[in-house]
């Protein structure tokens, strides 16, 4: 959004706001649907186009919340506080999030619901803090965004976020901070985080601090700067706030623990499969160099004792099974260099994917469409390794299965998770019976994608009919730990 867009309503918002809670009684309630789509139509402004059905999806949500609450009067300010809310986490979740955005969005929450600024901005924190769509996005994301409303609501001037590492107290994250922050706001975060009092250690700072509690314990303390607002009011806002972290605080925890025995089964399940690649190269690849040299030597001594006649029609045959075991050893030598997982991890995931791409059309004479969009590199090494065994496996697929002409692969890496979606337009088929059968055989391929996926906390669809086409969706969340491992 434009930081013009954020301060219309900042600057205009006072001649609309009642000054009393007399006013605010006597003060006739915009119209429910007219509420809504004014703030809705303040989000759009700017808005990039991908998020413009992000926030169509946020008003209907909106809508649905404003009848839950059975009065019209009610329910129309507390859908915008929801609205609001809702629409802050998906603006910071895709970057688009500035402080004009913020403050513009409380003006606009305090003309819907008829309150002051200042209590339409701390309603509008506590909604977003602890807005549960937070809870899905990667911690550092769901960490910058509550951090950001400190500043676009004016209570603090800087902020930063700290925890204690292997090494002792580090920063985690700085908002509003030119530089290193300074040793007095490092000396109050270590204070915070062994409870002591922030009177004896700094006086009357203008510094303000508040632990991030884990089942009693500060695991991370919040450190700013005040802003324009009082101490007393900075402190509501930090109690909230270090409420908030704490949930998300608790869920990197998790993911860390799961992260860790996620990379002990990816790197499990990666050995066996380079040993399977090792094993290929030095049994059956030198298996069938043997029998190439056996059949050369064989039509050499066959060659004579064939009669003129048949001695072309002899010869074709034998360069016939010469070229069907060039072709098996070089089939079987692409299937052990595609179980290597150093390249995959080492070299740049698109170069990867091409690489995969080119080769399945060259082989199959499919055309395939492959866009990349966002950082792929910046995926940790088991995310490289699900998505390129996700598309391998899928393509396998589609060449001996689907009968397709075309086939479209999109990779998205975003900011709180990476998408992948494979789309041929082959014979299709019923997939709950396809997949029993393939299980039955043994043959786990498509299976194993989905355990592969849902291993690593992704969710992997397969939709397809008789006629096709055929769709393979999996998403992966991203993740990247508060504190270096």
């Amino acid at each position: 959004m434009t930081p013009d867009a954020g301060t219309h309503f900042e600057q205009n918002a006072p001649s609309h706001l009642p000054r009393s809670a007399h006013d605010a009684g006597r003060a006739r309630h915009l119209d429910s649907e007219e509420a809504l789509d004014r703030l809705h139509s303040y989000f759009l402004e700017g808005c990039a186009e991908e998020l413009r059905p992000v926030l169509q999806s946020v008003l209907l949500e909106a809508r649905k919340v404003r009848k839950g609450y059975g009065s019209e009067e009610v329910g129309d300010g507390l859908a915008s506080i929801w609205y609001a809310a809702a629409a802050i986490v998906e603006l910071g979740a895709a970057l688009e999030l500035d402080e004009a955005d913020v403050r513009g969005a409380a003006a606009a929450v305090a003309e819907a619901c008829a309150l002051p600024l200042p209590a339409a901005r701390y309603v509008l924190f506590t909604a977003t803090v602890g807005n549960p769509k937070l809870l899905e996005l990667p911690p550092l994301v769901a960490v910058e965004i509550q951090l950001s409303l400190l500043l676009g609501f004016d209570v603090l001037a800087d902020v930063s976020l700290w925890a204690q590492g292997p090494d002792g107290i580090e920063s985690i994250m700085t908002l509003g901070i030119e530089g290193r922050p300074s040793r007095r706001v490092r000396a109050e975060a270590k204070a915070t985080l062994q409870r002591r009092s922030r009177l004896s250690l700094l006086g009357g700072s203008q510094l303000r601090s508040m632990p991030v509690l884990r089942f009693g314990q500060a695991y991370a303390a919040i450190v700013g700067r005040l802003g324009t607002a009082g101490p007393e009011v900075a402190d509501a806002y930090l109690t909230e706030a270090g409420a908030a972290l704490s949930s998300v605080i608790e869920r990197e925890r998790l993911l860390e623990h799961s992260a860790a025995r996620e990379r002990t089964l990816v790197a499990s399940a990666e050995r066996r499969l380079m040993r399977l690649g090792f094993d290929l190269h030095d049994g059956p690849i030198q298996d069938v160099l043997a029998l190439a040299a056996d059949v050369r030597l064989l039509q050499q001594q066959v060659y004579p004792f064939v009669l003129d006649d048949y001695r072309e029609q002899t010869s074709g045959r034998f360069d016939d099974l010469s070229s069907r075991l060039v072709e098996l050893d070089r089939q079987l030598r692409e299937i052990a260099h595609s179980l290597e997982t150093k390249s995959v991890i080492s070299r740049p995931l698109g170069e990867i994917l091409h690489r995969e791409v080119d080769g399945f059309a060259e082989r199959s004479g499919v055309h395939v469409d492959l866009e990349i969009r966002g950082d792929p590199d910046s995926l940790s090494s088991a995310q490289r390794i699900t998505v390129f065994r996700a598309i391998q496996e899928a393509l396998a697929n589609i060449r001996e299965h689907a009968g397709a002409t075309n086939v479209s692969v999109r990779v998205r890496a975003r900011r709180s998770a990476i998408e992948l979606q494979v789309v041929d337009d082959g014979i299709g088929f019923e997939v709950e019976r396809a997949l029993a059968r393939a299980a039955q055989r043994g043959r786990l391929g498509l299976v194993g994608i989905g355990e592969r996926v849902r291993m690593v906390g992704g969710t992997f669809e397969l939709e397809s009919a008789p006629g096709g086409p055929t769709t393979l969706k999996l998403t992966l969340p991203r993740w990247e730990p508060l504190t270096p491992p």
